[in-house]
């Protein structure tokens, strides 16, 4: 990767200079991890799920009115 950082007087680093093509890259990448992140996150949510009803079922889980689950929103 050529970046190339600019300085002030103090030589203190102060901007970034990163070429265009590598910037779309980057994007790209960063692109594709949050989708990958997202998809986790679902899987997570979703095996969750299954624990609960699994739970529900076995009657270790309480379940509570649909009017009290909107109060919590």
């Amino acid at each position: 990767m050529s970046v190339q950082f600019l300085t002030n007087a103090k030589g203190e680093k102060t901007s970034v200079l990163v070429p265009l093509k590598e910037w779309d890259a980057l994007n790209k990448q960063q692109e594709e991890l949050k989708k990958r992140l997202e998809e986790a996150e679902l899987k997570l949510r979703f095996k969750q799920i299954l624990a609960d009803a699994k739970l529900f079922e076995q009657g270790k889980l309480k379940t509570y009115p649909i009017a009290e689950l909107f109060n919590e929103l």
